[in-house]
């Protein structure tokens, strides 16, 4: 079994280290993460990165514009690979 993490990211980086974390020490490595990124301000990318940097099956989509929870959640389905996905 294969699983996809779709994580919609906007304006909790407070949380997101603790999150990240989370899913990294996971015993269950057979899983890709999808953050996608929802808010025109990019300063928390580096963050993020710094944070996942080395992880192959992690990887953030960074939205145009705020498109909410909902359609970035849809956009993160479309770039799964898994038929399991986890929100």
């Amino acid at each position: 079994m294969y699983l996809s993490i779709i994580l919609p990211y906007f304006k909790k980086k407070k949380y997101i280290k603790q999150t990240l974390n989370s899913i990294i020490n996971q015993s269950f490595k057979n899983h890709e993460l999808i953050i996608i990124y929802d808010q025109i301000d990019r300063s928390d990318i580096s963050y993020i990165k710094k944070i996942i940097k080395n992880k192959i099956k992690y990887k953030i989509i960074i939205n145009k514009k705020n498109l909410g929870v909902g359609k970035s959640r849809n956009i993160g389905i479309k770039n799964s690979k898994s038929k399991y996905i986890a929100f």
